[in-house]
């Protein structure tokens, strides 16, 4: 990896946590929620985020439905795809 490698990936990362922020406000996500959305956005699994967040499977799928609804996306595809934007 080079230096600018680095930067490049760096900056990516602060306009995708920039893009989360954008897409939590606008939907009005809880910050728990937008925790969620951060790691459902970087293509992580429920089982995942359950392990990641220290919470139930249940709860983890919870909060994702209520992101699907609250931000009109039906799949984690169209998820990643708004982040992504």
């Amino acid at each position: 990896w080079s230096t600018q490698m680095a930067i490049e990936r760096s900056g990516d990362k602060v306009r995708g946590a920039a893009r989360i922020d954008e897409l939590a406000r606008v939907g009005g996500l809880t910050p728990r929620e937008t925790e969620v959305l951060a790691l459902l956005a970087q293509g992580r699994s429920i089982p995942y985020i359950r392990d990641e967040l220290i919470i139930s499977r249940e709860t983890a799928a919870t909060h994702a439905k209520h992101i699907y609804a609250k931000l009109g996306v039906h799949s984690r595809q169209e998820l990643i795809d708004l982040a992504r934007r």
